[in-house]
């Protein structure tokens, strides 16, 4: 046998050697797709027919399926976390129960502490129902009695009571601004729609105004947390008579 047979030989020994390899270590697509749902059949035969789907609509609207995947391999109750997915308010709050910091926007990726006032506050219009009680004193920072001017527009976000106690002067830019600058725990809100209370002329608006003070992202939940910083105005309930529900108006979200 001559060198340069010897040199060929060698190759086409090597070019089939490598060719084995290559082959036994492919992976065929279709089974990485079937692997990849696999978790997802097994739900569905633990859970119930429909888990299934409900685990890719989620997705499909925008749910991280690697965080959510992970929730469900390490949750020690599975049909209470399936449970919890389907009354949570919004995404934002599935991304709670999933552990998906990423993506809600406005936290900060460090322990909460709190920051709040320690007491109520008794304000200068010799009315106690004008008074910030300690519950709502706890969300701020710094609280001061102030009447708000005729003409003067607030807002608020929220997919519940549209008449509710918080508001703000500025209108967010985003739901980022909701969650971590006024510290609104997606367990809390929805953030479906915007709404405006404009003062009536010839009135002044009676509100405690100051900083927000951080709050948890969820129950039992130290890190991330919700920052605040934003200037949030509390409406005592006693200012929240029928007139002012009247006068509080749907407008369009601004995101």
């Amino acid at each position: 046998m001559t060198r340069f047979t010897q040199t060929v030989l060698l190759i086409l020994l090597i070019f089939t050697s490598q060719l084995v390899v290559n082959c036994s270590s492919d992976k065929d697509p279709i089974d990485e797709i079937e692997n990849s749902t696999s978790w997802m059949d097994d739900l569905e035969k633990s859970l119930g027919t429909g888990t299934k789907a409900k685990l890719n609509n989620w997705i499909a609207k925008g749910l991280d399926q690697t965080k959510l995947k992970e929730a469900f391999s390490k949750s020690k109750d599975k049909a209470a976390l399936l449970n919890n997915l389907e009354t949570a308010q919004s995404i934002y709050h599935q991304r709670v129960y999933i552990e998906d910091w990423n993506n809600i926007p406005g936290i900060e990726k460090s322990d909460y502490v709190p920051n709040g006032l320690a007491n109520g506050k008794t304000s200068p219009w010799n009315n106690p129902d004008l008074d910030l009680p300690a519950v709502e004193a706890a969300n701020f920072v710094d609280a001061t009695a102030t009447e708000l001017p005729a003409g003067t527009k607030i807002y608020r976000v929220t997919g519940g009571n549209p008449a509710g106690g918080y508001w703000t002067k500025e209108i967010p830019k985003s739901v980022g601004d909701v969650i971590g600058g006024t510290a609104v725990q997606p367990a809390w809100n929805n953030f479906s729609k915007f709404y405006r209370y404009e003062v009536p002329q010839a009135k002044t608006l009676k509100v405690w105004q100051g900083t927000t003070a951080r709050q948890p992202i969820a129950t039992g939940i130290i890190n991330p947390h919700l920052p605040g910083k934003a200037i949030q105005l509390f409406i005592p309930a006693a200012v929240r008579d029928d007139a002012f529900k009247n006068s509080v108006q749907e407008i369009q979200l601004p995101w």
